[in-house]
């Protein structure tokens, strides 16, 4: 008779795979509040918008801009062109056609204030 340790018991692959579910379960809210945090407040917009600009848009083809401002995780504000075709397009905030239209938006704006 030999006195030997018993086998040890294996895990099973189905409570393994029912552990890493339940773990992403409760992951998940964290990751959708990321997700759906507001870009506008700063703290949930992890990156920039525009990774490119371009200055070769024609503001007569520009239908409508929108600024969004510089935030915690973006250093640089970024205005997006929208075409008259619907194409959205990021132009450089400091070329000098859009500093122009920067500076008359503005000025627009403290007058009508």
């Amino acid at each position: 008779m030999s006195l030997g340790a018993a086998p040890r018991p294996r895990p099973r692959p189905g409570l393994l795979l029912l552990g890493l579910l339940l773990l992403g379960l409760l992951l998940l809210p964290a990751v959708v509040s990321l997700a759906s945090a507001d870009p506008e407040g700063g703290d949930g917009d992890l990156r920039c918008v525009c990774a490119k600009t371009s200055s070769q848009v024609r503001p007569k083809q520009v239908n409508s801009l929108e600024v969004i401002r510089a935030g915690v995780y973006c250093h640089t504000p970024q205005l997006i062109a929208t075409m008259r075709n619907g194409r959205k397009t990021c132009v450089d905030p400091q070329a000098p056609v859009y500093k122009k239209i920067i500076k008359k938006i503005l000025e627009s704006q403290l007058s009508a204030a």
